[in-house]
């Protein structure tokens, strides 16, 4: 699991639209929930356009301030002190869509794993890796299954317990975002939370919109553009927010069934779903899982297609990959 997953996806946009119509194109980016958000709408007028992308934005922080562990003002940074709270609709929502995902892929995503994520950002910060005993006595405090439920209550089992909704927060915070465009009457329309990305309808110019996915060994690399309309694309790298010590290369993802972060396979994991919750989360599961198991658990899935990029650029793409991503 990622400390905090920084994505970053370059996104080929081409933002005039024909001279025939009068629609126009409204962009803007902030940094909430971490990470750089780009909004980009296609609108009838600029007063509109404008009106709609605030609406978006606002979207985005009412959910930072519900999930984020930074804002201790939040709903999960009040379950990470107390051990027990009652949560919103929506992060009850996010909570249990989390576990889900931790027993669909047999806890390779598991949002329980906060402990070992402040382990590995403390041994960043003092330039020590972790002692196994430390190992140890973090992941006593993880699974997803020590979280107890009923109702709106979140409850930890174990004292010490933490989550972190990192790996999928702001998947669903794009999915948010998209759904009060549409309420707005937009149709075209590219949501992007440093790499969690959803597009909606034409692109402006084209039938489908241009996405570049980063080459996780060259800094300003494009590994490969796909072609995509009404899709969420997520994308998970080692080449972002990693550390170095005695010159070995440790990952911002952290495996939560042996506590050490994910080295070299895979480089990168890149999904393509219906919804950017599901791409956020088999972004980091698939990661965790590393090339083989990845796959086939991506071509497990309905509506579900992924590449991964592994040790020595090998890359791996589920069964119908190339029919998704091209035309």
């Amino acid at each position: 699991m990622p400390f905090r997953k920084w994505l970053f996806t370059s996104i080929l946009l081409t933002l005039i639209l024909p001279g025939c119509t009068r629609n126009v194109t409204i962009k803007r980016t902030e940094f909430i929930m971490g990470t750089w958000v780009d909004v980009t709408v296609v609108a009838p007028n600029k007063k509109v356009g404008e009106e709609v992308v605030e609406s978006a934005f606002h979207e985005f922080k009412r959910i930072e301030s519900l999930m984020s562990n930074y804002k201790a003002t939040s709903e999960i940074s009040r379950l990470n002190r107390i051990g027990s709270a009652r949560v919103s609709k929506e992060t009850l929502e996010v909570i249990n869509k989390a576990i889900a995902f931790s027993i669909q892929s047999r806890g390779a995503f598991d949002i329980t794993c906060k402990p070992l994520l402040d382990l590995w950002r403390e041994a960043r910060f003092r330039k020590r890796i972790p002692t196994k005993d430390e190992i140890k006595e973090k992941l006593a405090l993880v699974g997803y299954e020590n979280l107890d439920i009923e109702g709106n209550k979140v409850t930890f089992k174990i004292k010490g317990m933490g989550v972190d909704l990192g790996g999928i927060a702001k998947g669903y915070a794009v999915d948010k975002a998209i759904k009060i465009l549409k309420e707005k009457g937009i149709k075209q329309a590219l949501v992007n939370a440093g790499g969690d990305i959803y597009v909606l309808g034409r692109a402006p110019k084209r039938e489908k919109w241009r996405i570049g996915i980063q080459h996780p060994r060259k800094e300003k690399g494009i590994l490969e553009v796909i072609k995509i309309r009404d899709r969420a694309i997520a994308t998970s790298g080692d080449y972002e927010r990693y550390f170095t010590l005695g010159g070995k290369r440790y990952s911002h993802i952290v495996n939560p069934k042996t506590g050490y972060t994910v080295a070299s396979v895979p480089m990168s994991v890149t999904i393509i779903a219906s919804d950017c919750t599901e791409a956020d989360a088999l972004a980091t599961t698939c990661f965790v899982l590393g090339d083989k198991e990845g796959i086939e658990l991506i071509d497990s899935l309905l509506g579900v297609e992924g590449m991964i990029v592994s040790e020595g650029m090998k890359v791996f793409t589920s069964k119908g990959w190339d029919s998704i991503t091209g035309g």
